[in-house]
């Protein structure tokens, strides 16, 4: 089945001003002489009905078109803010992981200054050295656990966004399916 013609409003009027000039002809071809007095007004009245009415639905198709619109927009402004939302919390996990860093990084500076000291000190107390570096390395091994179910716990609220934005994209098809369907249908009556 071929798909329907959609006309722009200044097609309409180039194809009425086209018509426009056969369309008495046609009518007195249609309706005999005799009777075309009567008939003539009463179809030129009719007619100016049709054409006031086809204006009151194109005036509404505009509006309805105007609302979609705004919806629209609404809809892209959900989507960056929702885009901001995740750059806020990039940004925050970021200066987390940073901050991380730094205190590894403190601790690592101060882990050595204490072995370097401890080493011209005490070189007999290895034993306290060894326990020092495994309660670190506990601690460590926590802390690689805590990221391993922070990483699980942002990759699930990523899921659930992903399965969020498909669903979105879903609604928003069917969307334009059902305006397409409408406008097609507004098409054929016209």
């Amino acid at each position: 089945m071929a798909e329907p013609v959609v006309l722009r409003e200044e097609d309409v009027g180039r194809i009425g001003d086209y018509v426009k000039p056969w369309l008495r002809e046609l009518v007195d071809r249609m309706v005999p002489r005799a009777e075309t007095v009567g008939v003539g007004s009463a179809l030129l009245e009719r007619m100016v009905r049709v054409e006031d009415e086809l204006k009151a639905q194109r005036e509404l198709m505009d509006e309805r078109f105007g609302f979609m619109e705004q919806r629209f927009v609404a809809v892209d402004n959900r989507f960056e803010a929702v885009d901001g939302r995740f750059e806020d919390l990039i940004a925050h996990t970021d200066k987390r992981f940073d901050a991380v860093d730094k205190r590894f990084e403190d601790l690592i500076a101060h882990l050595e200054r204490r072995f370097d000291a401890v080493d011209k000190r005490f070189e007999a107390s290895d034993k306290r050295f060894e326990d020092l570096i495994a309660h670190t390395d506990k601690r460590f091994e926590a802390n690689d656990k805590r990221f391993e179910d922070l990483i699980v716990h942002t990759d699930k609220r990523f899921d659930t966004v992903d399965k969020r934005f498909n669903t979105l994209t879903w609604m928003i098809g069917v969307g334009f399916v059902v305006v397409t369907s409408l406008t097609t249908v507004f098409a054929l009556l016209a």
